[in-house]
């Protein structure tokens, strides 16, 4: 009677390795893609109104301070709003009651941004963490790779 062969080893760190890598491509692409599509978004269908700068929203990190102007504008229709900005500005540079042109999304006009800074571009973040995306499924494709088997002789 033959001994029964051995289980196949199995290495599970691999695909430790590999969910772990995969798993992080897809953070930092959607977080490329959520910031990039917003821009894109709001630089195409965005609508232009005169807004007056009310206060600053202030948020604080643990390394450094924010603040994000909240502008008061009307909209095509007339509506009023006051909405938050998603980006931040300087209080000293843009001081209270200055009026500035801003782009707003017509179906939310909470998402407002100044049109100097959506006419400038979508920045590097989105950039950065699209190649970080890249790096990251890299990373995964090395451990999705089949083991060689070990040289012998």
């Amino acid at each position: 009677m033959a001994a029964p062969a051995p289980a196949p080893k199995r290495d599970t760190s691999r695909w430790v390795f590999l969910a772990f890598f995969a798993g992080l491509g897809v953070l930092f692409g959607y977080f490329a893609w959520s910031q990039a599509a917003g821009h894109l978004a709001l630089a195409a269908r965005g609508q232009r109104a005169e807004a007056t700068i009310l206060r600053y929203e202030e948020v604080r990190g643990r390394r450094s301070t924010s603040w994000y102007p909240v502008f008061q504008f009307a909209t095509a229709e007339g509506r009023k709003v006051e909405a938050t900005s998603g980006v931040s500005a300087d209080p000293a540079a843009l001081p209270r009651g200055r009026r500035l042109a801003v782009l707003y999304d017509p179906s939310d006009p909470s998402t407002v941004r100044q049109a100097v800074a959506v006419e400038a571009g979508m920045g590097v973040t989105p950039w950065i963490l699209g190649g970080l995306a890249v790096l990251m499924f890299a990373g995964a494709a090395v451990f999705a790779m089949p083991a060689r088997a070990p040289r012998t002789g």
